[in-house]
């Protein structure tokens, strides 16, 4: 049922007039007549009663009063909750991030977008993997920057931005006897595993080429801090990624793995929300602003070809 029809007919009622009603609602005389008529025939129900002197309700009409009151006060209010989704939507980005990437990426992205868009809120939050991938699906948050799990990001959009190195976090007096640190050596080894489901990122490479690697792993839980504080004390190895590592400064010892392994980071979303403008606007927010930081490594790379 039309609960425009319904709120047409109260103004009539409370104004006695299907004139008055068509004026105050930009109607035409005609045509507010033509919604009642089409009302009356919808419930098959005599709801008003005309004359010269105007219109009020017949006994069905006043029966049904109530009723009609609740069903207009019920559409007011979904279209009153509509609305205030859609200018939360359009006034705020509820964004979600690694630690690392808050902590190294976020302020430079967040600072060209407030300037790109100076009316919208940020809402951020940290989390790990399953927590905001969890939070995207379940519409808690807009987007995220994560980095890529094809098994999670079913119905998701991904937009890649840049692939982070993952290096072997070892003791500082580990002796290393080439730079890079063979991820065969890690077998045995007593080996933290970082914050939950890091272990997402992290297995692929005790795998790659075939070849198994069995470390004693240890799911500690830790944020990043904790966990190169442990390696520091003596009390394990780990498995970090270069933006994790940065500014870290601890007395650790840091080694690019071989064979190298990387994770994908990058912005997920509804795949319903893809064309959402805040999130196109800090997509591109986020590109600009991640080759600009990245942009001298890129030219030192093209003259080393």
């Amino acid at each position: 049922m039309d609960a425009k029809k319904i709120n047409a007919l109260l103004v009539s009622i409370d104004r006695g007039s299907l004139t008055a009603a068509a004026a105050e609602l930009g109607y035409t005389q005609s045509g507010l007549t033509h919604m009642m008529n089409a009302l009356e025939d919808e419930l098959g129900l005599n709801l008003l009663v005309r004359s010269k002197n105007g219109v009020h309700l017949s006994p069905a009409g006043q029966e049904l009063l109530p009723q009609m009151r609740a069903l207009a006060a019920a559409a007011s209010a979904l279209e009153e909750w509509a609305e205030r989704l859609r200018q939360r939507n359009f006034s705020t980005l509820r964004l979600g991030a690694y630690t690392s990437v808050a902590r190294q990426w976020l302020p430079a992205v967040l600072a060209e977008f407030r300037h790109t868009c100076p009316d919208t809120e940020v809402a951020m939050d940290v989390g790990g993997i399953m927590e905001i991938y969890d939070s995207i699906k379940n519409d808690k948050m807009d987007c995220a920057i994560v980095s890529f799990q094809e098994s999670l990001c079913q119905g998701l959009s991904w937009v890649p931005l840049r692939d982070d190195a993952l290096v072997a976090v070892l003791p500082g007096n580990y002796p290393l006897e080439s730079p890079a640190f063979p991820v065969k050596d890690f077998t045995d080894k007593e080996f933290l595993m970082p914050s939950a489901c890091f272990d997402l990122d992290i297995n692929p490479v005790f795998s790659m080429g075939g070849e198994k690697v069995s470390p004693r792993v240890r799911y500690t839980n830790l944020d990043d801090a904790a966990i190169v504080s442990m390696v520091e004390h003596g009390l394990g190895v780990s498995i970090l990624s270069e933006l994790v590592m940065q500014d870290m400064n601890n007395s650790v010892r840091v080694a690019p793995l071989s064979p190298p392994a990387w994770r994908a980071l990058g912005i997920i979303m509804s795949e319903r929300r893809q064309n959402d403008k805040n999130i196109k606007r800090f997509v591109k927010c986020a590109h600009t602003v991640i080759n600009r930081m990245y942009r001298g490594e890129r030219e030192k790379e093209k003259k080393s070809m």
